[in-house]
């Protein structure tokens, strides 16, 4: 597929028209039309609908064009650090983070690989685990760290390093009834509704220590929230008892908001790995960083 022309549908997209983004790459409009038309025939399907005020991307063509997007970056990119001399194999490193609340637990991993390798530049999100499995697989993506258990369906795909597992705890406002008690029952928590990071994280054993069976209730009010910000907000105004990493007992300021609770019943820790491609042989840097994280 020709690079040029995922440029074009980049500009168009981003521009919102065919005559805008025609003057951008400086291309006849006659010439843009066709090239947008030889991409959909070459995929199948449209990526835009035209308007009589301009163009918006398909349903179809939205996850097209975002990809075309990434890889259109990726190409400046690796002119940029052609030009600048960097290494090309180890100039960046892009680590997906699932759940999101996973975060902290690359702060010193992320540190210390930085002061062995100070010319990486590492580009860092969250998301699902299907989301963040999906662009493992289409290379969006160069490590990915996660619940070992849904890496693991994956592993013909992927070179895995299992990581020390996730100690997890419970945390309420500072208002909840919950809130500064000890000695909680797993049953004093089923009477609240509860907010997990990710569905990756609802392991049958996790389910089944907290509600007795292997299957999540259906009257149990069990949120999914996927951003830790949220998940914090519906924790700081509701009574939802939300999850965290354990890292965060020595975070001061989350710990000026919330409470953690007291269970007397221990939870089991959520096992965790690192992957990447089989494909594509790791750079030092991301070598580096899995050791980091491993330790």
């Amino acid at each position: 597929m020709n690079p040029n022309k995922l440029r074009h549908i980049v500009a168009v997209d981003r521009c919102g028209s065919l005559t805008a983004a025609a003057k951008q790459v400086h291309i006849t409009q006659s010439a843009l039309t066709k090239n947008i038309a030889d991409i959909e025939d070459e995929i199948g399907f449209a990526l835009f609908e035209r308007y009589a005020r301009g163009v918006h991307a398909t349903a179809q063509g939205r996850a097209f064009i975002d990809r075309a997007a990434r890889i259109v970056a990726d190409l400046d990119q690796l002119a940029t650090d052609a030009k600048m001399g960097r290494q090309l194999t180890s100039s960046r490193i892009r680590v997906g983070v699932c759940p999101p609340s996973l975060v902290s637990l690359l702060n010193t991993a992320l540190t210390q690989m930085l002061m062995t390798h100070p010319d990486v530049r590492i580009e860092q999100t969250t998301g699902w685990i299907e989301q963040s499995i999906h662009h493992l697989v289409n290379r969006d993506i160069d490590l990915l760290v996660g619940p070992a258990p849904a890496i693991m369906m994956h592993k013909s795909q992927f070179t895995i390093h299992l990581l020390p597992p996730l100690e997890i705890c419970f945390f309420v406002r500072k208002a909840h009834p919950l809130s500064g008690r000890s000695n909680i029952s797993i049953g004093e928590l089923n009477q609240f509704p509860m907010a997990l990071a990710d569905r990756s994280v609802a392991t049958a054993e996790l389910i089944n220590q907290l509600f007795g069976a292997p299957v999540i209730p259906p009257d149990k009010q069990l949120h999914i929230i996927g951003h830790f910000s949220a998940a914090c907000k519906i924790v700081a105004n509701t009574d939802t008892i939300g999850t965290v990493a354990a890292s965060y007992r020595e975070n001061d300021s989350f710990l000026e908001e919330f409470s953690l609770l007291s269970i007397v019943e221990e939870v089991d820790p959520i096992p965790l790995a690192a992957a990447y491609s089989s494909k594509f042989l790791p750079s030092e840097p991301m070598k580096t960083l899995v050791s980091m994280l491993e330790s």
